[in-house]
């Protein structure tokens, strides 16, 4: 399982969550060219880093819902996707 901040707009306004999802159920992850451009061009309303990234994480049909937009850049996420792998040592 991992924590991931989601960002989402209803009316005019923009909202951040917090959103846990597990891993596995993650399919792709691409960068959401046009939330950064929105950020970039100053149309979220969001007290943000003008440096932070966003991607779009899309899940497997098996997860109940399909996609959704989350803050951090696709390498970003595939590190905390990657941090809470566990693997097997072979000795």
């Amino acid at each position: 399982m991992i924590e991931l901040i989601t960002i989402s707009k209803a009316g005019e306004n923009w909202y951040l969550n917090k959103v846990v999802v597990n891993s596995q159920h993650i399919a792709m992850v691409v960068e959401s060219k046009e939330h950064n451009g929105l950020l970039r061009e100053g149309k979220i309303n969001l007290p943000l880093d003008g440096h932070v990234q966003f991607s779009k994480v899309k899940m497997a049909v098996t997860s109940g819902f399909d996609e959704f937009i989350a803050v951090g850049s696709p390498s970003t996420i595939m590190e905390k996707m990657n941090r809470n792998t566990k693997q097997l040592l072979k000795g």
